[in-house]
């Protein structure tokens, strides 16, 4: 993807936009439904919402480390740690079913408000920490996704927004 592509004003315009859909989705799961956990084993509505706010305090708290880190990545493995369209697609596309790492899964203990708020702690905190982050950080240090491979930082932002629409799509089927 292009710099411009990358910027902080498009990733946090795609944080917000795909959030805005996210939200849409959950409030749209009627209301008797949203702890109801599918037949399927899948995850409720709320569930689905915790593990967004989950892997957004998690990407989060990877930026936080990464400034104490080495930048020992060589210039070509940072070239293949960007985010790409097929990188984005992957993560987007539902299609194809994924086991979420452990860490990320919701322990089911919230309802829909604490939930709402828990969105809002996790993208509060994940936009102060890439704002505050240095550009030598978002750009030199890499931390490995389980289903793609290595990520800078600054991808792993913008893969936010795309997980988000992923389980927006979820929540649809659930609504």
């Amino acid at each position: 993807m292009s710099t411009e592509a990358r910027s902080v004003q498009a990733i946090e315009a795609l944080l917000e936009r795909e959030r805005d859909a996210f939200v849409a989705r959950f409030h749209a799961v009627p209301a008797e439904r949203r702890r109801t956990v599918p037949a399927d084993g899948g995850w409720s509505a709320v569930q689905v919402a915790e593990h967004v706010s989950r892997v957004e305090f998690g990407v989060a708290k990877m930026i936080g480390a990464g400034a104490a880190m080495p930048r020992t990545a060589t210039p070509e493995e940072l070239e293949t740690a960007q985010i790409t369209e097929r990188k984005a697609q992957i993560v987007r596309d539902r299609t194809e079913k994924v086991e979420a790492p452990v860490r990320t899964h919701p322990q089911g203990e919230l309802d829909y408000v604490a939930a709402l708020a828990q969105l809002a702690q996790s993208r509060a905190a994940l936009l102060a920490a890439f704002r505050g982050a240095d550009a030598a950080v978002l750009d030199g240090i890499t931390f490995v996704h389980p289903f793609i491979g290595a990520l800078t930082l600054r991808a792993w932002v913008e893969l936010v927004a795309h997980h988000d629409a992923r389980h927006a799509e979820q929540l649809a089927e659930l609504a």
